[in-house]
């Protein structure tokens, strides 16, 4: 079978390395191609691939399956439309991050795992919801990969607000500016309860759930990791703002959660059978590719910040690609027209596809 890679720029990551080598292993060919590299005519791709780990350019027969890496330009949609009406695509977008919330709160069985998610437009409303949470989280409404994130606590003379490593206090006249100014202007802000994610040393955490789709296009659970915000006088434990990464899930989660570590592997292995039995469901074109990312608090509750498509894959990048390789075999055979897809960015597509 052949896979192609498709991407706005024919630069080779050590990521798609690995790919390109695992699919070798199994005896496919796999190489890296642009929306300008297809001719449609002649039903040639001139691509990118790898012969004894060197890089060879070279012109190559229509993909099996494409592995969408998600960025795409805007001179480039008619190609990627045109090839998804004969090639089935990997790597779907799910929406926004209100939009998922909204999909997911319609299943029971998520409800105890959902930090609400809502957007705010006038000033009252902000008023009435951190004063029921006293403390409560902002978002933009795309991910940013931590930034533009405020958290707004709620004190006796006013607010503390910190954003990134800064903070500062405003008073209660203060907050009208705050909001006009920061909150409505330019971006849109989805707000939530702040969950108080930390070690056992106070330590801020996030972990992320990793799941891919694998043999007979079955759900793989690949890596369950925290991230751990060393610094306290942060609310924002994020991978791209500084915050460490261990792979030793089990040792960290007795160590830094002693009271209920074996209550949250229950929970974690409870949560991966249901999300991964309901979720898709709420689509009508196939996912294969997620990153969840949780809170898990002292008392051993899990709640779900968010939702990615495409999350990034780093330092799992080989048990990810023996599980996409066994995917596409798979999915090369059982995927059938019309292929239905949700890979263009909001600003390149019909905001009804959603």
């Amino acid at each position: 079978m052949i896979f192609g890679i498709l991407k706005p720029n024919r630069a080779v990551t050590e990521v798609e390395r690995i790919f390109i080598n695992v699919a070798h292993e199994h005896g496919h060919e796999a190489y890296i191609f642009t929306a300008a590299d297809v001719d449609f005519e002649n039903k040639k791709i001139k691509g990118i691939t790898l012969e004894k780990n060197e890089i060879i350019k070279g012109f190559f027969d229509f993909p099996v399956v494409i592995q969408n890496r998600l960025a795409v330009k805007k001179e480039d949609v008619s190609v990627y439309n045109k090839l998804s009406e004969i090639i089935p695509f990997t790597n779907h977008r799910i929406g926004t991050k209100q939009q998922v919330y909204d999909r997911m709160k319609r299943v029971d069985n998520f409800k105890k795992y959902l930090l609400q998610v809502i957007n705010i437009t006038t000033l009252e409303h902000f008023i009435e919801f951190i004063t029921l949470h006293k403390k409560i989280i902002a978002k933009p409404g795309a991910s940013n990969q931590g930034k533009g994130i405020y958290t707004i606590e709620l004190q006796e003379q006013g607010y503390l607000v910190k954003h990134l490593s800064e903070e500062k206090n405003i008073k209660n006249e203060g907050i009208e500016s705050f909001f006009n100014d920061i909150l409505k202007k330019g971006k849109s802000f989805n707000f939530s309860p702040y969950f108080l994610s930390e070690t056992n040393l106070g330590h801020g955490t996030v972990f992320r759930m990793h799941i891919t789709r694998g043999q007979n296009g079955q759900w793989q659970l690949i890596k369950i990791f925290p991230y751990v915000n060393l610094s306290k006088a942060s609310d924002i434990t994020n991978g791209m703002q500084g915050a460490l990464i261990t792979t030793r899930e089990q040792l960290f989660l007795e160590q830094f959660y002693p009271k209920c570590f074996k209550e949250i592997n229950e929970e974690l292995k409870n949560l991966f059978k249901v999300f991964t039995n309901q979720f898709q469901k709420l689509y009508a074109w196939r996912l294969d590719s997620l990153g969840l990312d949780l809170g898990i608090s002292q008392d051993g509750e899990v709640m779900i910040y968010e939702v990615n498509s495409g999350p990034g894959i780093g330092f799992m990048a080989y048990p990810v690609a023996c599980a996409q390789v066994k995917y596409y075999e798979w999915l090369a055979v059982n995927a059938k027209l019309p292929f239905l897809n949700n890979f263009l960015p909001l600003n390149l597509k019909d905001e009804k596809s959603l």
